[in-house]
């Protein structure tokens, strides 16, 4: 593999990231359009299909590039053929300059031979560096917190573990086990390590745990990728709303008691500890979204739970999985149309060609001239 295949290969990745945060905010805003706007379960769902696809579609995408039906969407030749067809003012060697300037541009990418490239390159690596270090930090803190405390209970697949090392309840996993960590101060609050508890244990039934790590592993490789950091934030506070009505409708726990008691060990984690985990976990308050403080996630989250009690919700099952597959096909024929093909189409091959006989026209133009 060469390095222009590395670099393109990165350039194609971070594209598609973009694209599926794109078509999941089209798609979240069409199903809230429809009446759905607190089927938060379901718009969760469309945000899992969105990351589920980008685990699918470097796998998938190989294999469809060998197939006629690449050649049709591709992006690049949909330009070139509306470009031949008179439909795009451009002409055939204005068009075939911008295709070299895409070439040229991949080149000084992956050489650093220009100040642009050089700062992209630089900002990604720092990024990378940085948001690595970060990670590393957050592995020692679950780790010590882990390790800091005892094993209470313990299932086939979840640990449930009090520490004296957190002030806020969360849950993680390992390569084979969920653990969920309890703060030894709470522990002594047994309707709290209730609360606390069946709000962990539901969070790694929905699968946000697993997300959560998913999202921290990768990343690095999209620290300046702001699709990345949207489909982020939108998970993680779907999530929570998710979270806090199956809790709630599973235990028939007091919504009032609920909402307090969020409100009680959210002002623990105002001044966070130190050695509070901040990634590759769930916290019982949440995480920050970037752009959004927690007292503002806190806030919609106590809202939603009143609203609910008020006028509980339907999820919107049989639409979001229909809007889920759509959001998919799409999210496939978009990567497919930001592949560059191996070879030549049909239509690069007339853009040449019409592009040389209009270079050859100039100079017969020219030469009548001289004469």
């Amino acid at each position: 593999m060469t390095v222009d295949q590395i670099v393109g290969g990165a350039i194609w990745v971070q594209l598609l990231i973009l694209l599926a945060a794109i078509v999941f905010a089209i798609f979240e805003g069409l199903f809230v359009l429809t009446g759905g706007r607190r089927s938060f379960s379901t718009r969760r769902r469309l945000g899992m299909a969105a990351i589920a696809c980008l685990a699918v579609v470097p796998l998938v995408t190989p294999y469809l590039m060998t197939t006629s039906y690449a050649a049709s969407v591709n992006a690049t030749d949909v330009v070139v053929s509306q470009v031949l067809n008179g439909n795009i003012a451009l002409s055939a060697q204005e068009m075939s300059a911008l295709l070299a300037m895409k070439t040229q541009w991949l080149d000084q990418m992956s050489t650093g031979g220009s100040v642009v490239a050089q700062v992209l390159i630089a900002a990604f690596a720092a990024g990378f560096v940085v948001r690595s270090i970060y990670l590393s930090i957050n592995i020692g803190r679950i780790s010590r917190a882990i390790t800091a405390g005892r094993v209470v209970q313990r299932t086939k697949w979840v640990s449930v573990v009090v520490s004296p090392a957190v002030d806020v309840p969360f849950s993680t996993r390992g390569l084979l086990r969920y653990y969920v960590v309890l703060p030894t101060s709470l522990f002594r609050d047994g309707a709290g390590v209730e609360m606390a508890l069946g709000h962990e244990m539901q969070h790694i039934r929905q699968g946000d745990v697993d997300a959560e790590v998913l999202l921290s592993l990768i990343s690095p490789l999209a620290v300046l990728n702001p699709g990345f950091w949207f489909l982020s934030s939108r998970l993680r506070k779907l999530g929570e709303l998710a979270c806090d009505r199956a809790y709630l409708a599973r235990k028939g726990f007091d919504a009032h008691g609920y909402a307090l008691r969020l409100l009680e060990i959210a002002r623990f984690s105002q001044a966070q500890a130190k050695a509070q985990p901040a990634a590759f976990g769930v916290p019982l308050v949440g995480r920050k979204v970037p752009f959004l403080s927690r007292r503002s996630m806190l806030k919609d989250r106590i809202v939603e739970i009143a609203r609910d009690q008020d006028a509980p919700a339907k999820e919107a099952l049989v639409l979001g999985a229909g809007m889920s597959v759509l959001m998919a096909a799409v999210v496939l024929i978009g990567a497919v149309s930001l592949t560059e093909p191996e070879d030549w189409s049909h239509e690069r091959i007339m853009l040449s060609t019409v592009a040389n006989l209009d270079r050859l026209n100039e100079l017969n133009t020219l030469a009548q001239r001289s004469w």
